[in-house]
């Protein structure tokens, strides 16, 4: 959870983990940075959404859960809060978000960190819809890759090694099993550290995130 800072310091309304019904407090696309610099897009939700799911953003700021079996060209965030269809809340749009959700319940994926990986749309919808999927940057089979979006090698990251909660450590440097938040009903079982550099999704599917 982030305070929010507007411009000149205003506070905005929040904190990210809140949702808002309409009148929103915001205009949809407004976008807040938190005291850590972190930056938040005010958008609808359309579908429901869980806290640390990755969401895809239409040019009409209308967020759903992020998935690969949807080739549109969209803006991609991590939803902020638990929410229902037509709620307005936060996406986290820049910065390092510590719990991303993925679909798999044992190391997410990954055992470590010392190969490359690339960020892509969980591949079939299950629940939570938007998790995060990882494949090997090199991989043979053309995927729809996140773009902006990498895994944060949590080795030079220290500070997450005391975050309570949804902090998302483990000695492997991989981000490891986290059930204390979001709630059970919607977590999957492990979350992974990542770093958003406004992220997006191209709809063009490529065989390796490198070319």
């Amino acid at each position: 959870m982030s305070q929010l800072l507007g411009p000149g310091g205003m506070g905005q309304a929040g904190p990210t983990s809140q949702t808002f019904a309409t009148p929103f407090p915001h205009k949809l696309g407004e976008i807040a940075r938190s005291t850590d610099g972190d930056e938040f897009m005010f958008v609808e939700f359309g579908a429901a959404m869980f806290t640390g799911v990755l969401c895809q953003i239409n040019d009409v700021y209308v967020a759903t859960p992020l998935l690969g079996t949807n080739l549109t060209p969209a803006r991609v965030g991590v939803v902020m809060t638990n929410a229902v269809s037509t709620d307005g809340g936060w996406v986290q749009i820049y910065g390092l978000h510590n719990a991303v959700q993925t679909g798999v319940v044992s190391d997410g994926g990954s055992s470590d960190q010392t190969v490359g990986y690339g960020l892509i749309p969980q591949a079939s919808v299950g629940t939570p819809s938007g998790v995060l999927t990882l494949v090997l940057a090199s991989s043979s089979v053309a995927q729809n890759y996140i773009y902006g979006m990498w895994l944060s090698l949590l080795s030079t990251v220290t500070d997450l090694t005391s975050v309570p909660a949804n902090s998302a450590v483990s000695t492997s440097n991989a981000s490891g099993p986290n059930s204390a938040e979001p709630a059970t009903t919607s977590h999957i079982g492990n979350t992974y550290a990542v770093f958003l550099n406004y992220p997006y999704v191209t709809g063009v599917a490529i065989d390796d995130v490198n070319s």
